[in-house]
């Protein structure tokens, strides 16, 4: 969830970025890239902590749907605007 929220993190001060000197402000492209950065790992730990038993599952999966949402959310947006 760490991972998750730091992808967030750059998201939010990228869109800040924007609002304030969209001429400097780097792209959304590479702004998902450096999320990336930090969810891709965060989307892996999560899935490599699940275990046998279902109950891991019910831990697992909201770090899981959270990194992944960080991962695919952005390309949508990208692919969408």
């Amino acid at each position: 969830m760490t991972l998750a929220t730091f992808g967030a993190a750059v998201w939010g001060a990228c869109l800040v970025w924007m609002r304030i000197d969209p001429e400097r402000a780097p792209s959304l492209g590479a702004t998902w890239m450096i999320s990336a950065a930090f969810t891709a790992p965060g989307f892996l730990l999560a899935f490599l902590s699940l275990r046998a038993r279902a109950a891991w599952l019910l831990f697992a999966s909201v770090p899981l749907v959270a990194n992944g949402m960080m991962l695919v959310l952005p390309w949508i947006a990208l692919k969408l605007r």
